[in-house]
């Protein structure tokens, strides 16, 4: 299948699939990263909580029409999970956030990825907030999935909020919902909407693989490193 032959759904499917085989989630289903390190990234993660939490709310922005109600319903379902990061940081001996950990200089790549994707949603149409909304609900199966499996087989199921069961029951069927009542836009062709698709795949596949290399970088093997990202 060419790139033009794409639906808005056949594009979210194959950039979920390019999206889990990140060297970042490679090494945390392969069980390669210590658990004594698995809390470092807790800081970063709840800064991008926190800027999530601010992309539901936009793309839920949607006031009448076939996808209103079900975006009030999911504004109220997915909102405030972020404040469960308090809960982590805590229960894994990580300080508490600051003003100066929120706007820290090296979360700042980090910001610029999710300000991206934030971006697109001023004068989105409701089309274009559920194409957006339906990526972020696919990717955020594979990292909250990935990061579940890894909490599940070491024990740390009772230590975590975000990244464990209670947000996972939540989040069940949260994407396959979304591609059910916003079937229309996942027919269909249009570039624009097959463009925000990519936006939002090659920003939290930048985000995630430069952050990988940060925090775990001895932890992926070497041909892993340096990951180059697709734009489509």
């Amino acid at each position: 299948m060419t790139e033009i032959e794409d639906t808005v759904g056949e594009r979210i499917a194959r950039r979920t699939r390019e999206y889990g085989a990140l060297p970042l989630f490679r090494a945390f289903a392969d069980d390669r990263i210590p658990v004594a390190r698995f809390p470092e990234f807790f800081k970063e993660q709840y800064m991008a909580a926190r800027w999530f939490q601010d992309l539901i709310w936009a793309t839920t922005d949607i006031a009448d029409g076939p996808y209103a109600a079900f975006a009030r319903d999911h504004r109220q379902r997915d909102s405030g999970h972020h404040k469960w990061m308090k809960h982590d940081l805590a229960s894994f001996g990580v300080p508490a956030m600051t003003d100066d950990d929120f706007f820290a200089l090296e979360f700042l790549p980090s910001r610029i990825q999710m300000a991206r994707v934030l971006a697109r949603c001023h004068d989105a149409t409701p089309e274009e907030r559920m194409a957006i909304l339906a990526s972020l609900e696919s990717a955020g199966e594979v990292t909250l999935g990935t990061l579940f499996g890894y909490v599940t087989r070491h024990g740390l199921g009772d230590m975590t909020k975000y990244l464990g069961a209670p947000h996972v029951a939540i989040e069940e069927r949260q994407a396959a919902r979304i591609q059910e009542v916003a079937a229309p836009v996942m027919r269909s062709r249009d570039p624009a909407l097959l463009a925000l698709v990519g936006v939002v795949f090659d920003a939290l596949t930048t985000m995630f693989s430069h952050g990988g290399d940060r925090y775990y970088a001895a932890h992926l093997e070497t041909e892993e490193r340096s990951w180059s990202t697709a734009t489509t």
